[in-house]
């Protein structure tokens, strides 16, 4: 086959984006809810048309991440009815959505959304085919393109993150040592959030030759729910995991888990790997484990210390643990005239850069 079967990304609409929440809407509440769509825009423009519009501080609205400014995307942002009200109310709210957007659907529910939510993404992509092609063409990439999908791949975060030379994390270290002051706090706190990615990526990259291989200390999550608690303890001796409740959270800088007695079985299928992106209250592998002195080194270091997560509680950055690897769920493959239609699901934080650069290489795709 040619290396350049299928080009992607010629136009908006094939890169499809919808954001799944993790509950349904209670449809009663203090918390008003907008689901949208947008086209060409980052949901940061989004966000700040609306704070420029009604005349409110950025902390009043909640979203549950970030979507691609060259696709279509579908997402929630929400309001307290306090602050709802000093923004004009719910007409005034979707009117100022709808001048930059397209308002599809309102609700309420209890508890607002926000960058830590645990909600999935839902893609479509169209892989626009280069030439005419054989039915045997047809047939082998869209075989290749399932049997890609049904292996994990590395979480990384992706370039667009890392601005051009990758810059970003540059300048967030330097905020982090005290070297760069700077006055934008929406900028300060991207640069700190990309040079906590890059240090995430640095890690995932020093283990992806073993990534599916646990390290005493690990702290792990079960993709399938099997405990109640969030997270687990990997214990190698016995190869199993000592679970612990994460959701009662003290205020510090570094914490440790504090496991149950509830033991599992490791299951390399559904139990995935985390490590730390680092923020304010940071969670980490236990102290003296493998996996903790692991982390210890490689946030010793990049500079991150009390002294510098100061700034991370000053502007309201916080951790989160992200799987080092990523299963693409619900997937599925159709043949459109020529063109490969592409669905897939992946869990909240994962990128599909991470699979559209797999597309590339294994089924030869033109990234435009």
């Amino acid at each position: 086959m040619d290396d350049k079967l299928f080009s992607f990304k010629q136009k908006s609409q094939d890169f499809i984006v919808t954001e799944e929440l993790p509950f349904n809407l209670a449809n009663k509440g203090e918390v008003f809810f907008v689901f949208f769509e947008k086209r060409n825009l980052n949901t940061m423009d989004v966000v700040d048309h609306i704070c420029s519009s009604c005349n409110i501080p950025r902390m009043s609205l909640g979203i549950a991440g970030l979507k691609d400014k060259k696709a279509i995307t579908r997402q929630r942002i929400c309001i307290y009815k306090s602050a709802l009200k000093k923004a004009g109310g719910e007409r005034a709210f979707t009117d100022s959505i709808g001048e930059v957007a397209k308002v599809m659907k309102t609700g309420r529910h209890t508890d607002p959304i926000g960058m830590t939510v645990p909600i999935k993404n839902s893609f479509y992509i169209r892989l626009r085919a280069n030439k005419k092609l054989s039915v045997k063409e047809k047939d082998i990439s869209n075989r290749k393109i399932l049997s890609l999908c049904k292996k994990w791949f590395p979480n990384l975060f992706w370039n667009q993150r890392f601005g051009i030379n990758g810059i970003n994390p540059t300048q967030g270290s330097d905020i982090l040592q005290g070297k760069l002051k700077m006055q934008n706090k929406k900028e300060l706190v991207f640069k700190i959030q990309a040079y906590a990615s890059k240090i995430f990526n640095e890690y995932v990259q020093s283990r992806t030759k073993k990534w599916l291989q646990a390290l005493e200390g690990d702290i792990i999550i079960d993709t399938k729910g099997q405990s109640k608690n969030n997270f687990g303890i990997y214990q190698a001796k016995t190869n199993t995991v000592k679970m612990f409740d994460d959701s009662k959270k003290d205020e510090q800088f570094f914490r440790y888990p504090n496991p149950s007695k509830e033991e599992i079985p490791f299951d390399g299928e559904t139990m995935t790997i985390t490590w730390p992106v680092i923020g304010y209250n940071l969670l980490l592998a236990p102290k003296d484990s493998f996996a903790g002195n692991k982390e210890k080194g490689l946030l010793e270091k990049n500079w991150v210390s009390e002294k510098s997560l100061k700034l991370c509680k000053e502007y309201k950055i916080f951790w989160i643990r992200r799987p080092l690897r990523v299963f693409p769920q619900n997937v599925q493959v159709h043949i459109q005239g020529d063109d490969i239609l592409l669905n897939f699901t992946l869990p909240w934080g994962a990128y599909a850069s991470i699979i559209i650069d797999e597309l590339e290489k294994t089924v030869g795709v033109d990234t435009i």
